[in-house]
């Protein structure tokens, strides 16, 4: 891992601040982004403030994807968290997937603590090719009725479960986004774990020597070993971005490794494993053990956890909150471990 110090540690601190920003100290967010990178919209009549909270969430992704760069293992094949969720052999190809949704130059030596200190201070820059994604924020993608059926998938933002989907376009050079209102109801704002509001003291816990909160909010209350808990809408984003193949065209390899897609023509696309052992490959426990054991899906071919979209999430998900919180998270002991479903909803990040 790089450890960083002096003007180099203090420069990832203040990544660290802007990743913990709101949606109103982020209003300048929108100024500073390219024009038209990517396409974000949402329902008829949604306001500025509400397309700030859209920025946001998509802005979180890619800090997320940053910093999982920036304290990226030294000796990937000897660290814990890495090789939970990944091949040790696949370790290059990793880092530049990440590389990849931050824009961070593949060949970008950051083990040099120069080269550290002006990624981290540079203003953010987006890899172009996300100007060929589009996201509609709180309904369906208004673009996925007319892709067809075999493409399509069953991506929909009912039933109410669904937090996100996407949809390849164009032999998966593009892609269209929905990002379900669900998202929002489930997945609090990364800001809110690491810098817990008001409206997550918990009144059910002794608050005599200072704020307590609910699960899920504030290092003290994520527990010692990944769960959902660790999940917020950056890493749900992030996900998502897993499964735009245009993205990653230009990562060395890229076809060689992503050997699964969804059609003829969209064959080197990161999914969303479908058992039956395990069910699924959402989580952390079933990520983990997807890579631990490359179970076949329900066509018979084993999985690699390169292949399964939750994986980057969940090793972001872990490394962050490992850095942040000053702890290793141990492995995700069950499947329903801190269910989502079970922790205090977070606040609905919609006004007028």
């Amino acid at each position: 891992m790089i450890r960083p110090n002096g003007l180099v540690s203090f420069l990832i601190c203040y990544l660290l601040m802007i990743l913990s920003c709101t949606p109103l100290r982020c209003s300048a967010l929108e100024s500073a982004f390219p024009p038209g990178y990517p396409n974000i919209g949402g329902p008829p009549g949604y306001t500025a403030a509400q397309r700030q909270v859209f920025l946001k969430t998509f802005q979180d992704g890619l800090d997320l994807a940053k910093h999982t760069v920036l304290f990226w293992p030294c000796d990937p094949a000897n660290d814990e968290i890495y090789t939970r969720y990944f091949d040790p052999a696949d370790a290059t190809f990793v880092n530049q997937m990440f590389r990849a949704i931050a824009n961070i130059d593949f060949n970008l030596d950051l083990t040099d603590p120069q080269n550290v200190a002006q990624l981290v201070s540079q203003p953010a820059t987006w890899n172009e090719k996300l100007s060929r994604l589009s996201i509609h924020f709180m309904e369906d993608h208004p673009g996925v009725a007319q892709i067809p059926a075999p493409v399509r998938g069953h991506g929909s933002c009912q039933p109410r479960f669904t937090a996100a989907y996407v949809v390849p376009t164009d032999g998966g050079r593009s892609a269209l986004m929905s990002v379900c209102p669900w998202a929002y109801v489930v997945y609090p704002f990364l800001h809110d774990i690491q810098n817990p509001p008001a409206w997550a003291v918990d009144p059910s816990k002794d608050q005599s020597k200072g704020p307590q909160y609910y699960d899920g909010y504030g290092c003290e209350s994520l527990g010692i070993s990944d769960s959902w808990l660790l999940y917020s809408l950056s890493a749900m984003m992030l996900h998502e971005l897993m499964h735009f193949p245009g993205l990653f065209e230009d990562v060395p390899g890229y076809a060689d490794h992503i050997t699964i897609g969804i059609s003829k023509d969209i064959n080197h696309m990161i999914g969303d494993f479908i058992g039956p052992a395990p069910p699924d490959g959402y989580g952390p426990y079933n990520a983990m053990l997807i890579n631990r054991l490359q179970p076949k899906d329900a066509k018979g071919l084993a999985w690699k956890g390169i292949w399964n979209a939750e994986n980057f999430a969940a090793y972001a998900a872990s490394k962050y909150w490992s850095e942040g919180c000053g702890r290793t998270f141990k492995e995700c002991p069950n499947p329903t471990a801190a269910d989502p479903f079970e922790r205090h909803q977070p606040q609905w990040p919609f006004w007028s």
